[in-house]
């Protein structure tokens, strides 16, 4: 696997329809998309996020917005569920090795 793991954790919501309660969470990478064993997520709120990481699991340049951790929302209004998208596996640098994340989850 090469490029960035991006986590996206629900944050808030005024409730879910799916089920879903705060602190679930999926994670998407060059390799596709992951789950919690067992754990459904919601179509709907995959579908939200996943065009907004496509071609960014790799781009870590300096309007990379992935670092800012952006809260999206669902597309269902009413359900106000919102989902913070966050960066857990950093890229490889240009030599080849991987930045560490510090305890705030940011690279150095």
């Amino acid at each position: 696997m090469t490029g960035r793991t991006v986590r996206c954790t629900v944050e808030s919501m005024a409730y879910s329809a799916c089920g879903l309660k705060t602190g679930d969470w999926f994670e998407v990478d060059a390799d596709g998309l992951r789950l919690p064993d067992g754990l459904p997520f919601c179509a709907f709120a995959i579908t939200t996020v996943l065009p907004l990481v496509n071609g960014r699991l790799d781009d870590d340049g300096a309007d990379d917005w992935l670092a800012s951790k952006p809260l999206v929302q669902c597309p269902d209004p009413p359900e106000a569920l919102r989902m913070r998208l966050e960066i857990v596996q950093p890229a490889p640098a240009a030599d080849g090795s991987a930045s560490e994340p510090d305890q705030t989850g940011f690279t150095a």
